[in-house]
């Protein structure tokens, strides 16, 4: 390709078993711990012989809020890539990041050569909290890089509505530069979802998100206190329609998996369907952080599965990601990009510059200051 490649989806983060950002490493450890109750892609196991464990023993399933936490397990930060606890004297594990991240750490310097080696231009730095609060790290990772990295803002999303959330949201995009805002619907644990992001409490954040002209990056479950996906996607909606101005982004993509039949074709409901042909929703393509745990390189179920979107929705839609360093469980950074951009015979070369990098300058541009 003979232009600059934008990564969609990226990230960077110190020693994960440190505050991060929040105001102490055991706030982030209750996130993390939440997360880590939450995820589903990697499995949990046993440490003494790596047997697979059903049991989800992190958190209480009939209490999602923060008083649902499972307090007498050591859950910890471990090492080498790693989630560690204890459970009635066993030792269980998820291999969450690869095991090469020896302190769960992705320093900028780091991912810039893995950048380079890969032959990727730049990154949309995205902020989950699992990782901490870090739009000064992506600040700082701007300044030390000039021209490799954008960051997304973010908030504590079960009180986002509040004064002091949204005097943080204006600081990270005025201050720091941030060039969108990310927002998982897993957040809303801390109040046990006692509201949705459609509630009108969150009109404040909304409206100035759309006075400025940015783009959401929303995460959503397939299966959490919210509902289905198609459940989280009615909220959206709700959303979309309250506020045209606003531009969005389904982290990780559409989740084609959840809606493809026994030939692999894919008919999304029509909440989905809606959104996707309305102007105002897009979506990563990032297959390999998902399906890469399942089959192997090149992944040609997933490279049918994003021709069928692209036929569908147009490439105008969607925009290459990668989750690096977390896809490195699975493929090399190399190989994140390569499964599609070099097996995917029915890109033309203009879908080819949209898809992987007009799409995201356009969603992510230039209203932070970085």
């Amino acid at each position: 390709m003979d232009f600059g490649i934008v990564d969609a989806h990226c990230h960077i983060f110190p020693p994960l078993a440190g505050a991060c950002g929040f105001p102490d490493a055991a706030t982030h450890l209750l996130f993390q711990q939440r997360s880590m109750h939450m995820h589903g892609n990697q499995p949990y196991r046993r440490a003494k012989d790596h047997a697979l464990v059903n049991a989800r023993p992190l958190w209480d399933p009939k209490d999602p809020s923060e008083a649902g936490r499972r307090t007498d397990v050591n859950f910890h930060v471990g090492r080498a890539g790693r989630f560690e606890w204890t459970v009635d004297g066993e030792d269980q594990y998820v291999q969450f990041l690869p095991p090469h991240m020896a302190d769960l750490s992705a320093p900028a310097e780091v991912i810039v050569r893995d950048m380079d080696y890969a032959g990727i231009e730049a990154a949309i730095l995205q902020n989950d909290h699992i990782y901490g609060n870090l739009a000064e790290d992506f600040a700082a990772a701007a300044k030390a890089y000039p021209g490799r990295f954008r960051g997304l803002a973010q908030v504590e999303e079960a009180f986002a509505f509040r004064d002091d959330q949204l005097a943080l949201f204006t600081d990270q995009i005025d201050r720091l530069g941030m060039v969108g805002l990310y927002f998982t619907t897993t957040g809303l644990f801390r109040d046990g979802y006692r509201r949705l992001p459609d509630h009108p409490d969150y009109a404040p954040l909304w409206r100035e998100v759309e006075r400025r002209g940015l783009t959401i990056a929303w995460v959503h479950s397939g299966d959490s206190p919210v509902g289905s996906y198609v459940d989280e996607m009615r909220h959206l909606a709700a959303i979309v329609e309250a506020y045209p101005g606003i531009r969005h982004v389904l982290v990780h993509g559409v989740p084609t998996a959840l809606y493809a039949d026994d030939r692999d074709v894919i008919t999304l409901p029509d909440i989905l369907d809606r959104l996707m042909k309305g102007g105002a929703v897009n979506a990563e393509i990032l297959y390999p952080i998902g399906w890469g745990g399942k089959m192997e390189y090149p992944y040609p179920r997933a490279v049918a599965h994003a021709k069928q979107l692209i036929e569908t929705y147009g490439v105008g839609r969607f925009m290459w990601g990668s989750d690096m360093p977390n896809v490195a469980r699975y493929c090399t950074f190399r190989q994140s990009l390569t499964y599609i951009s070099e097996h995917a015979p029915f890109l033309s070369d203009a879908d080819r510059r949209q898809l992987f990098r007009d799409n995201a300058l356009a969603l992510y541009g230039s209203e932070g200051k970085a």
